[in-house]
């Protein structure tokens, strides 16, 4: 075993295993890379729906309910009812049952409402119209149906459905104009930057001939920090390598400003 294999080992059980980051490797538009590179396996990653509710039609009561028993005050209340219910006490169990019924339901209903408010919201972001390269052609679905790997247009004051990888915009230096203050509170216009070998690209059938891969970690917490790389392929040369950083990633929830389109692709799910 080589020294790299063994310091592999050793931080991942020895520091923790939720400091331990595996990478993955994303194809552009699903398509396979040309014969002589690496092989093409097939990853699975979860879609792109967005759920920030926390209950369900089937798990809303016994939830709910443990949930609010997990207070104190709640837990304290409930046996002290309990208690008076089962020895006999000079007091009588409504005095103790009955407002800690009302506070429970009153709790329960709030909550639930609430949270269906959130279901709703959750409902609109994901069946948000998105246009995407299918083909070479651009077609248009759900964002809840997007996949890891799909290449995504996106339009002056739109918002990103997913987080991307800038290819290319139609300026002719490949930046776009982004600004975050859904995400950060920050209303000023930050720099993004395409890849100097994908800002050419300018419509959907140049995206769609784009064989590459791109390298890069798990998803992480933190929203600016990126490392990885995208490897072009042409039919006869060895790929090109690029490196990646977070000048590079649109965040999800950000908002294009001062360009008129960007093709990227999906390469994160952060829920």
């Amino acid at each position: 075993m080589d020294c790299s294999r063994l310091r592999t080992l050793i931080n991942r059980y020895c520091a923790g295993e939720e400091n331990w980051v595996d990478n993955r490797t994303i194809y552009v538009g699903h398509h396979e890379p040309p014969p002589g590179a690496e092989a093409y396996i097939l990853q699975r990653y979860p879609d792109n729906r967005i759920v920030s509710s926390k209950y369900t039609f089937w798990n809303f009561i016994p939830k709910n309910l443990f949930e609010q028993f997990r207070r104190i005050a709640n837990f304290y209340f409930l046996i002290i009812f309990l208690v008076q219910l089962i020895i006999d006490t000079p007091t009588s169990p409504v005095t103790s049952g009955l407002p800690l019924f009302f506070v429970i339901v009153v709790t329960a209903i709030k909550q639930g409402y609430e949270d269906w408010l959130r279901h709703k919201a959750d409902n609109a972001m994901n069946q948000c119209p998105v246009h995407f390269i299918h083909h070479g052609k651009l077609v248009q679905k759900q964002s809840r149906k997007l996949r890891v790997g799909d290449v995504v247009m996106v339009k002056e004051d739109e918002t990103f459905p997913c987080d991307l990888i800038l290819l290319s915009s139609n300026r002719s230096d490949g930046t776009c104009f982004v600004t975050t203050a859904s995400l950060d509170g920050e209303s000023s216009h930050k720099t993004y930057y395409a890849v100097q070998d994908t800002k050419t690209l300018h419509d959907e059938q140049d995206i769609d001939k784009l064989h590459a891969t791109i390298e890069c970690e798990q998803p992480q917490p933190d929203l600016y920090k990126f490392v990885g790389r995208i490897n072009i392929y042409h039919e006869s040369n060895e790929p090109i390598a690029r490196p990646l950083g977070s000048e590079n990633v649109l965040l999800r929830g950000a908002t294009l400003k001062n360009t008129e389109k960007i093709f990227g692709k999906l390469c994160l799910l952060r829920h």
